[in-house]
């Protein structure tokens, strides 16, 4: 499964810095593909903005296609995904500065399918690695809310 959710990150990186180097290139991109609910609204600064976010989520993705196993990173990724499905959204549904087309359905489809391939392949992940032995997160949990409760009584 790993193997497989590896793939598809670096493809879905490949395709982020493809949509990078669109937005420096060619403000009218978004314009024309993503916010055409309100594309007079579209202008270079936002375009290269636009560009600057895409980059690094493209960045945070290659490098977790790279490194799998590093949690952190592996979290920060999935976030990624997060933030592109709830910008979208907004977009599309609160701001309508984004209509329901081709333009704003792609990001949508591979912002929910990577969250939802990210999230099983949660359960292929290692435990993390303390100190030279293995912790259970929910273990680390519990401990740390006895220690929280402790504090306050």
């Amino acid at each position: 499964m790993l193997a497989s959710l590896r793939g598809w990150l670096a493809v879905v990186a490949v395709m982020a810095f493809g949509n990078t180097l669109q937005c420096f290139m060619n403000y009218g991109f978004l314009a024309d593909r993503l916010y055409t609910g309100t594309p007079e609204l579209v202008n270079g600064l936002q375009a290269r903005l636009f560009g600057m976010w895409t980059l690094l989520a493209a960045i945070v993705r290659l490098y977790c296609a790279l490194d799998i196993t590093n949690r952190p990173l592996y979290f920060i990724t999935m976030w990624s995904f997060v933030l592109a499905l709830g910008h979208f959204l907004l977009e599309t549904f609160v701001y309508k500065t984004a209509a329901l087309d081709i333009g704003v359905i792609t990001p949508l489809i591979v912002s929910g399918a990577s969250l939802v391939l990210m999230i099983i392949g949660l359960q292929y992940l290692e435990p993390q690695q303390h100190k030279d032995k293995v912790v259970d997160p929910k273990i680390l949990l519990e401990q740390e809310m006895l220690r929280a409760r402790k504090k306050h009584t």
